[in-house]
């Protein structure tokens, strides 16, 4: 089992002043922002601002970028404490309120390109740069066996070599490469849809996980994503081609949440199951429900799941398992 904490939401009301006029009208000009609790760089920040009909906002983000809109979206690359300056303007662009919000950026650490990998049954490889740590604007360039790509690719029989690459603050480029491996796995839609009846069959019986049998309060169905798919593949994938069983990827050391990030998703939260030689669905589900952690991340407060099954014959377990659950 494995859990990614929620990520933490900020809203602030502000203190300041409106002018006479504002004030007497009894407006009320509120500004909220969300930001991830760890504010590592780069951190994005989304703002927004509930202003009063005829009234305009405008955003001062204390590194010499500016905005304008009600609501607005904004990056710090560099690490630092930089003040948000928010001015509520009337009708004739005069200022009626103003307020600061203090932002800290952590430093993420050296600066440093990534490879985030995501292996699919069928052969196919999405690549991301999740992962990397550049204190500037621009993209991670990935490569396939040299080539420039996009998109899910597929990769050729034997191994084949992948590379992240980004440029530093500095004007340096930095880069990491892998060394992929091509082999036949075997997927079984079917295998992913019975995981998925029996989980909710589980929690729609109130699945004590203490107890170890039905009859706690009844939960909600999960709903099958078929991006957390993606990132449950990656894992069941993974563990069938690099011969590691643990939530962290031997490959590229990704997190579950770093997968999920990467196959499209950015969830509030997110945990995965994996398990390696269980023969039938019926027999993983009931392995995951009598095991404590598993059986908490079914019964768990998510909304969505990923599913995997591989097969990889001639492998230490043959066939594995991962279940990826997300709350938004």
């Amino acid at each position: 089992m494995s859990a990614a904490p929620l990520r933490r939401t900020l809203t602030l009301l502000l203190a300041a002043a409106l002018s006479a006029a504002a004030a007497q009208s009894g407006t009320l000009f509120r500004v909220g922002y969300s930001v991830s609790g760890d504010h590592l760089a780069p951190l994005t920040i989304t703002l927004n601002a509930a202003a009063p009909a005829g009234h305009s906002v405008t955003w001062t983000f204390g590194d010499g970028g500016t905005s304008t809109g009600e609501q607005v979206a904004y990056t710090y690359y560099r690490p630092g404490t930089y003040q948000i300056q928010v001015s509520l303007l009337d009708s004739q662009g005069r200022t009626v309120s103003r307020t600061e919000i203090s932002m800290s950026v952590r430093s993420s650490g050296a600066e440093h390109a990534d490879l985030t990998v995501l292996h699919a049954a069928d052969g196919t490889v999405r690549l991301s740069g999740l992962g990397s740590v550049l204190y500037r604007p621009g993209p991670v360039r990935l490569l396939l066996n040299g080539r420039e790509v996009t998109g899910p690719q597929r990769l050729n029989s034997g191994s084949n070599t992948v590379t992240a690459q980004g440029t530093t603050s500095a004007g340096q480029t930095v880069q990491r490469q892998l060394t992929l491996t091509a082999a036949a796995l075997t997927a079984s839609p079917a295998f992913d849809s019975e995981v998925l009846r029996l989980t909710n069959q589980a929690r729609a019986q109130g699945w004590n996980c203490d107890a170890k049998r039905p009859g706690g309060p009844a939960l909600p169905p999960l709903k099958g994503n078929p991006t957390l798919d993606l990132a449950a593949q990656a894992q069941s994938s993974g563990m069938a081609l690099y011969g590691y069983f643990d939530h962290t990827s031997a490959l590229d050391g990704s997190s579950p949440m770093r997968r999920v990030q990467a196959a499209g998703l950015n969830p509030g939260s997110v945990a995965e199951n994996i398990a390696a030689g269980q023969q039938t669905p019926k027999e993983v589900v009931d392995a995951w429900l009598r095991s404590p952690g598993h059986c908490r991340n079914i019964m768990g407060d998510f909304t969505l799941v990923g599913l995997s099954y591989v097969n990889r014959p001639g492998t230490k377990f043959t066939r594995y398992w991962t279940q990826v659950f997300a709350r938004p």
